[in-house]
């Protein structure tokens, strides 16, 4: 559907670079060996080293179970059981911004709670006990229960095509919602010099050790 809104002007990702990212572990190396949390010190200010160990134990009980996200079924107009970032879930969808083209999707237990549960959010503030801060949890009161997928890129488009290109890809989705279980089967450990995730220097799924994750800061 894209493609034919933009033509070349559309670069898709394979399908092994398509991925929802639950947790970014940003960080760095410091004299005294500890890999310091590159956001608890960007945003609090604060030194924190990341606890590898922890942070596989919180995904490890955080999807017990499967977390169930759902993709679509949201028609403009519709009543909201929540926002996203304050914009319609609908709108939320589907975007075209900065050259880059974003499906969008929320945990089913988020939708059904009209967000009296965010499992994601929960996870990713549990991660914080690991020392690992969420790079959309600049302050304590931030939530971000959003599960997104960058499909593809796009360069040189007029933007009313990409205006048209969203457009068609929201109202399809608004009639046809998916629903996709991630499980600890799913979850993969990736370390990339590019957030398009092209040749990835590590690319392991669960379980792991806290020494692997280690050893990828160097």
């Amino acid at each position: 559907m894209v493609s034919a809104q933009l033509g070349p002007a559309f670069v898709p990702y394979s399908a092994g670079q398509v991925h929802g990212t639950l947790i970014v572990l940003a960080g760095c190396r410091d004299q005294s060996g500890a890999v310091v949390n590159q956001h608890f010190l960007e945003y609090r200010g604060e030194r924190r080293p990341m606890d590898f160990g922890c942070a596989l134990r919180l995904l490890e009980e955080h999807l017990a179970e499967p977390l169930i996200i759902r993709i679509g079924g949201f028609r403009a107009g519709d009543p909201l059981p929540f926002t996203s970032q304050g914009r319609p879930l609908h709108e939320r969808s589907f975007t075209g911004h900065a050259g880059a083209l974003v499906l969008m999707g929320w945990p089913a237990a988020a939708l059904e709670s009209a967000g009296a549960l965010r499992p994601l959010d929960g996870l990713r503030r549990a991660m914080a006990q690991a020392g690992v801060l969420h790079r959309y949890h600049k302050v304590p009161a931030d939530v971000d229960d959003d599960f997104h997928l960058v499909v593809g890129h796009y360069a040189g488009a007029a933007p009313e095509a990409v205006e048209a290109a969203v457009g068609a890809v929201r109202g399809f989705l608004a009639g046809h919602p998916v629903e996709l279980r991630v499980s600890r089967a799913d979850v993969r450990i990736i370390a990339s010099d590019s957030p398009t995730l092209a040749a990835p220097r590590f690319s392991a799924g669960l379980p792991l050790t806290a020494g692997q994750l280690d050893g990828l800061f160097g």
